[in-house]
């Protein structure tokens, strides 16, 4: 069927994401398996699951029974949950299992709410008709992705996933999951660049991390990966106002990219001849080079210029003195992108929120 989620540029010839694509915006109204997860009834699905509530539990919990979480960051903390499957401190282990097995379900009842759209999830999703919902319903494929997805964690999620769809007594989606995953929207990214680069800046900015790559390409295909330090994400107040405070932290947002951008293709230059093109991955959704005002906090950069993608390649060319393209890129996509060979598919970035990335996406 045809992708509702989906829309066409006349202006570049390419398909590109719609806002309504987001799942972190469902309600969860009704859940057919009684007790599961009845305190979740009523919320959307980012106020139930993500990185930043898993961490808040580890830390909440680590309180309480008295573990010692000090050799991890705000930043790696979910790491806990697969290094203490491995402790020999049973209160470890027994916090762990309790903290997966609650989003793991948590996880499993999200999807079996957009596989079986049951009508009263259908009455409060009310920017979604039935093409949506009929979408979902007859995908075979969901590949997690994100820092959530790899190692143990993944895999447990993953057995907790399947327990919900098999209480319920429904076909569960062929879950895929991806170890190493935290430079897939990079390599998806890669795809766009020309048959034969010799060393292209791509990048990737989240919500949380900037990463940063060269890659290499030959006849078509990745010829070397070169993966470089991430920059912390700055100047990431959700705030999408046009208000004179906002715009300031807009500006001060753009300068910091352009000098990582910058600072990326200088890192470029120095293991070959620069690409001029470069691709960038962002936590937004992207049409024809611009962003969308009303999401996240790459949204504030709408002040600067409707079509940003512009603004970030004369600004780059200009601190380099050459000319640079910057294309810009909806992260679901660039992840999409690298699952392109996937039939019925779709990519669901497990995260700072849920990300979404179509396989059958049809980009130049």
């Amino acid at each position: 069927m045809k992708n509702p989620f989906l829309s066409y540029s006349q202006e570049t010839k390419t398909e590109y994401v719609t806002s309504l694509c987001s799942v972190n915006r469902g309600i969860i109204a009704y859940i057919p398996i009684k007790g599961i997860a009845d305190d979740i009834i009523g919320k959307s699905a980012n106020q139930v699951f993500s990185a930043g509530l898993i961490s808040k539990e580890i830390k909440e919990l680590a309180q309480k029974r008295g573990v010692d979480i000090s050799a991890y960051t705000d930043q790696n903390l979910p790491k806990f949950l697969d290094d203490a499957t491995y402790s020999e401190n049973i209160m470890e282990k027994t916090m762990a299992d309790a903290i997966v097995r609650k989003y793991g379900t948590r996880l499993g009842v999200i999807l079996l709410t957009l596989k079986q759209g049951h009508p009263k999830n259908r009455a409060v999703r009310y920017d979604w008709t039935d093409v949506h919902w009929d979408y979902w319903a007859n995908l075979k494929t969901v590949i997690l992705t994100g820092g959530l997805s790899g190692g143990l964690l993944g895999r447990r999620l993953k057995e907790q996933i399947l327990y919900v769809f098999d209480m319920a007594g429904e076909t569960p989606y062929n879950i895929m999951l991806f170890d190493n995953g935290s430079h897939i929207g990079t390599m998806g990214c890669a795809k766009l660049l020309p048959k034969s680069c010799d060393s292209a800046a791509v990048l990737d900015f989240g919500q949380t991390n900037l990463k940063r790559s060269i890659i290499k390409k030959k006849d078509g295909d990745i010829s070397e990966f070169i993966k470089l330090p991430t920059k912390p994400s700055m100047h990431m107040e959700l705030d999408t106002s046009s208000s004179p405070e906002n715009c300031a932290r807009a500006i001060e947002l753009h300068r910091y990219l352009a000098n990582v951008v910058a600072d990326t293709c200088k890192e470029a230059l120095n293991s070959g001849r620069l690409c001029e093109k470069v691709i960038i991955s962002i936590a937004n959704y992207t049409v024809d080079n611009k962003l969308y005002k009303d999401r996240g906090g790459y949204a504030k950069l709408f002040n600067l210029s409707e079509e940003y993608g512009s603004l970030l390649s004369h600004d780059v060319s200009s601190i380099l003195h050459r000319q640079i393209e910057v294309r810009l890129l909806h992260d679901g996509t660039a992840i999409g992108l690298y699952f392109s060979d996937v039939p019925s598919s779709i990519c669901l970035s497990l995260g700072t929120a849920f990300g979404v990335g179509f396989t059958d996406i049809n980009i130049k």
